[in-house]
């Protein structure tokens, strides 16, 4: 693995590059980022080391350079400056981690071997094939590369937007983001701003005091206050009216919310964690969500495939939960068919994991014999649309009448996304996310 460090200090550059040939590691060295990015137009390197605060271009201003000319190359950041700041800017700008001075030679060497097992198409020792111990089960390497990045992320307090399609596993991975940071001692807060009474949603989120509206016999604490020191995860934040997009929008800039009825400013130490199953640029795009808030939410995002997209997730989780529900539902000797693994190997799942959870469950409850079959998995004949229900009503068959238009509409534009969308009567931006929707090519 050749490697190229960069830095403005001699005896750093040096001491680095003699510690790590010490390892059999291919070096190069540059004194500066743009001595770095010459040496990078002429040599081919898998990952590069670099100092953050460097004259003229720091180690940020390099990175962005990297990721825009060499996407597939691994960066490194060494900061003096540990702070939270850095490490998010290190993150946005494409980072594999940060390392503070003075270097830890022994962390060093954990990062490159991790580094070098994710060039060679090998699973991170930093994302395990199954986190059980924080709720989360994967063997996909994308979602391996989630969570090793999801782990760096967590040691910092930025704030985090997770988005995918509903039952991807949104929530387990704020779960997995929070048990791996400073707040894990005290309890994730969770609420489903999907399911606040329209009411009632600034009272739940940052509390009332007594008399402040018919009913409010005493005074409540909200979400805000109970996450004092703590993660609070907002799920589906996209459905939010806008006056409590402002609310929150306040607390992301300095901490401070009202509760209701009340005048008295108060602070709380919060680490948010924001999700949703809508494309929040096209809500901004169509007014439904403000743009200022969506800036704020999106410092570091992850975006969450489909099960579908999966496979080998699939196994490993239906495995799993067969193992759970065998145990709850005192069938220990249950197994599957091999018919039966290859439905539910083959099926899409709209409902993403959630819908296989409940797949397994239910052939668990209902089996006759120690092996589930094909007819017992109950898995509907027609492989629905991503994203519809499996439930024929009118929003499927209206989505069915939209994707098969835009499909001919696209085809008779000979694929031309732009004259499709002008054909639609629609912008690109919209067209774009049906297509995604839509799984549509």
């Amino acid at each position: 693995m050749r490697i190229l460090i960069v830095d403005d200090e001699r005896a750093q550059r040096e001491a680095l590059a003699g510690f790590l040939q010490s390892l059999d590691y291919d070096i190069a060295t540059a004194d500066s980022a743009q001595t770095a990015l010459a040496y990078l137009y002429r040599n081919p390197v898998d990952v590069v080391l670099s100092d953050y605060k460097m004259p003229y271009m720091t180690g940020n201003d390099l990175l962005m350079e990297i990721r825009q000319r060499y996407p597939g190359l691994v960066a490194l950041i060494i900061t003096a400056f540990g702070t939270v700041e850095t490490a998010v800017e290190a993150m946005k700008a494409g980072a594999w981690d940060f390392i503070t001075k003075p270097v830890d030679l022994d962390n060093l060497e954990a990062q490159l071997l991790d580094i070098q097992k994710y060039l060679h198409g090998q699973k991170p020792d930093q994302a395990p094939t199954i986190a059980s111990e924080e709720g989360f089960i994967a063997a996909d390497a994308a979602m391996l590369t989630i969570l090793a990045k999801a782990k760096r992320v967590a040691v910092t307090n930025a704030t985090v937007l997770l988005t995918g399609e509903t039952g991807t596993g949104k929530e387990e991975l704020a779960r997995y983001i929070h048990e791996n940071s400073a707040h894990r001692k005290k309890q994730l807060q969770t609420v489903n701003c999907a399911a606040l009474p329209a009411n009632l949603v600034e009272s739940e989120l940052f509390g009332h005091v007594k008399g402040a509206f018919t009913g409010a016999a005493s005074e409540r604490t909200g979400y805000f206050e109970n996450a004092d020191g703590s993660t609070l995860f907002l799920d589906e934040i996209g459905d939010l009216s806008q006056d409590i997009q402002v609310k929150i929008l306040r607390f992301l800039q300095n901490g401070e919310y009202q509760k209701v009825g009340s005048s008295t400013t108060e602070h709380a130490d919060v680490r948010i964690i924001a999700a949703t199953n809508v494309d929040l640029q096209l809500a901004v795009e169509q007014g439904d969500f403000r743009e200022d808030l969506y800036y704020r939410l999106d410092v570091i995002r992850f975006h969450i495939p489909p099960l579908r997209e999966r496979p080998t997730d699939i196994k490993l989780l239906a495995e799993n939960f067969l193992t759970d529900f065998s145990q709850r539902h005192n069938r220990n000797d249950l197994t599957l068919t091999p018919a039966a693994w290859d439905k539910l190997l083959s099926y899409l799942y709209p409902g993403n994991v959630r819908e296989l959870q409940n797949i397994i469950e239910r052939a668990v409850v209902l089996s006759v014999g120690s092996q589930i079959t094909v007819a017992e998995l109950e898995l509907p004949e027609r492989k629905p649309i991503p994203g519809q229900s499996a439930s024929a009503n009118l929003t499927d068959a209206v989505q069915q009448v939209e994707r098969d238009l835009i499909a001919r509409t696209l085809e008779d534009a000979g694929g031309n996304q732009s004259e499709c969308a002008r054909r639609l009567g629609i912008s690109e931006r919209v067209l774009r996310y049906k297509l995604q929707k839509y799984h549509l090519r």
